[in-house]
């Protein structure tokens, strides 16, 4: 059966002889396309395939993964490719993203977060931290930021990853630096808020690239998986 779907490129690799395999983000799930001949030199779909591609593509369900017949471009995002920074950022997210077993809500936020790479810095971040935001809800890997994760004392001064959430000052022990109140206030808002309060988030707080990084380790730490396009990125954060 044939069917058109419209999906945001996540990554392309090769595979066996000249063949590609295509993961994509669609509004309800995650694919890999399996694309006959994509890497030979008559090819008409490689230049459909580039990462930060958004498509529409039409596909051939298989038994073991969809076929990709043909395709066109809806939008290419070639900003983010000619941007060694914006681009490493995004394959944090896009590998996270891949690994996610929901994929509710995704679409749009990653959607929003490569229309902003192109435009305001603060608004890139801020995207970029919703959809950590939501790979980290969608796993159940969430901090807990009700209080002191083993006490529940209001009266908190860091955020643990060890720990899983906010500890106070009897609980911390001195074992992690304090954070400013700015700091714990924003951390509290991103995991409370939900979509219809993103906008009031956005307004309040700024999101930057420790927050992006510390997020990424956060699912890194906790989903007990290690993600070479993290490191990359903390090895070129100087570029941004």
């Amino acid at each position: 059966m044939k069917t058109k779907i419209q999906a945001l490129v996540l990554s392309v690799s090769e595979y066996k002889d000249k063949d590609g395999l295509v993961k994509v983000l669609t509004t309800d799930s995650i694919l890999t396309l399996y694309a006959r001949g994509l890497f030979k030199q008559n090819s008409k779909n490689l230049r459909l395939v580039q990462p930060f591609s958004y498509n529409e593509f039409m596909i051939e369900d298989k038994t073991k993964m969809p076929l990709l017949l043909q395709g066109q471009t809806i939008r290419y995002y070639y900003h983010i490719q000619e941007d060694l920074f914006k681009s490493s950022c995004c394959f944090v997210l896009h590998d996270l993203i891949s690994k996610t077993k929901k994929e509710e809500k995704l679409f749009n936020i990653l959607l929003d977060c490569w229309n902003s790479a192109n435009q305001n810095l603060d608004d890139f971040y801020f995207w970029a931290c919703i959809v950590l935001k939501y790979c980290i809800e969608q796993e159940g890997i969430q901090p807990f930021v009700d209080g002191c994760v083993h006490c529940q004392n209001m009266r908190v001064e860091t955020l643990s990853l060890k720990d899983g959430g906010f500890l106070c000052e009897k609980c911390n022990h001195n074992q992690y630096p304090k954070w400013n109140v700015d700091s714990l206030k924003k951390y509290r808002a991103l995991f409370k808020c939900k979509e219809e309060n993103l906008a009031y988030v956005k307004e309040h707080f700024t999101f930057n690239l420790d927050d992006l990084i510390y997020l990424a380790k956060w699912v890194e730490y906790h989903s007990q998986k290690s993600y070479p396009s993290i490191r990359f990125l903390e090895s070129i954060r100087g570029l941004e």
